[in-house]
């Protein structure tokens, strides 16, 4: 339950404000938590040229397909 701070009645947890006198009740901090991730970094080689060249109407299912393939590739290997 939270206190607060100024009359000091229990609220509940989910409570943001004091539900006896409406002081704000400071949340909890955030517990820190390690976490490992992965980035991935892949340039796609003449994209600004490619898309100098085309208008976006050409461009964007060309994109979308190697996008998609990527996706897939990425996800097949975790």
């Amino acid at each position: 339950m939270a206190t607060c701070p100024t009359c000091e009645h229990e609220n509940r947890d989910a409570a943001k404000f004091c539900e006896e006198c409406a002081t704000p009740l400071e949340a909890a901090p955030a517990r820190a938590i390690r976490k490992t991730v992965t980035a991935l970094f892949c340039d796609l080689v003449g994209s600004t040229t490619l898309g100098g060249r085309h208008d976006p109407e050409v461009l964007r299912p060309l994109l979308r397909d190697y996008f998609g393939q990527m996706r897939e590739a990425v996800e097949r290997h975790g």
